[in-house]
């Protein structure tokens, strides 16, 4: 009976995994043949929505394994690796994430985008305080400065696509950064109206500063990125929330939305000076709160 159930499950992996790979290539050869057919411009602003259909794809794979990770997939396909051809097919599926990779790679490479560059303000420097930004709420301008002092540590939340997570673990501990003396500031790149919107869908209590021209962005190195938006990795991530029935947060159609900007979390002291410095490596990359409590705390006078 037990060699029933193996045989069955090794049946149904063998066929997930070859499906998969199968609905992933065809995305793959259709993306590199529309690429040739245009301009690069014309691909990103056109054409390279249709690689969602990756997410479909995954989270069917996941469901048919009866399992909401890639990692617990993984661990479904190491019981079963004694087999030939589960092991090929693992293979497949490996071989079409460094395929996919490379082709976004190209694409990063092609619009000289890079997720980090130099950047003005590193970790131990001061960024100043007469920068100029838009309340979100009240559309008046403020300088970033009226949010220094007070004894406070300030943390800014720079936003990109895919923060509302990490916004409402920073609310459900206000209690633990109140206890350390710090105002959180959220910075947007985006509209007024794009800011709002987020704002009243999301439920985020915080201050929200608009840097339409980015020059916070830039002077902590932010850069964007086609690929790590795109990745096997970020749109497997993707394929896991809808797994678990994690809602999306739809921009509307009158907003233009850049979502290849990177974000960040950074710490500023009351005078100005970052004493915590975290770039997001991917879209989803977020500093838990207990490491931020941490870094805050060891940077603390008198610690």
């Amino acid at each position: 009976m037990a060699a029933e159930v193996n045989l069955l499950q090794d049946a149904i992996l063998v066929k997930a995994l070859e499906d998969f790979v199968i609905a992933g290539r065809e995305l793959l050869i259709k993306a590199v043949k529309e690429r040739q057919e245009g301009s690069i411009q014309e691909f990103i602003s056109k054409k390279i929505g249709s690689l969602l259909g990756f997410t479909v794809a995954a989270a069917d794979f996941l469901n048919r394994l009866s399992v909401k990770k890639r990692k617990d997939a993984e661990e479904v396909w190491k019981k079963f690796y004694h087999c030939s051809d589960v092991r090929d097919h693992v293979e497949d599926f490996l071989q079409l994430e460094v395929d996919w990779d490379e082709f976004l790679k190209g694409l990063d490479k092609e619009l000289n985008l890079c997720e980090r560059f130099p950047c003005q303000v590193p970790l131990g420097g001061y960024l100043s305080g007469e920068v100029t930004l838009t309340d979100a709420k009240s559309g008046q301008s403020v300088s970033l400065g009226s949010y220094f002092g007070k004894d406070k540590s300030l943390l800014l939340v720079l936003l990109r696509h895919f923060a509302r997570d990490h916004m409402a673990e920073l609310e459900s501990n206000q209690g633990l950064l109140d206890a350390l003396s710090v105002r959180v500031l959220v910075i947007s790149f985006g509209c007024c109206e794009g800011a709002r919107y987020w704002l009243e869908e999301t439920g985020c209590k915080y201050d929200m500063l608009l840097d339409p021209e980015r020059r916070i962005y830039n002077a902590f190195g932010l850069g964007s990125s086609v690929y790590k938006v795109w990745s096997f990795s970020s749109l497997f991530l993707y394929a896991e929330y809808k797994v678990s029935n994690c809602q999306f947060l739809q921009t509307p159609a009158n907003v233009v939305n850049d979502i290849y900007q990177f974000g960040g979390d950074f710490v500023l002291d009351d005078d100005g000076k970052v004493i915590y410095f975290h770039p997001s490596k991917t879209p989803a990359d977020r500093p838990t709160v207990t490491a931020l409590l941490t870094a805050i705390s060891e940077a603390s006078p008198g610690h």
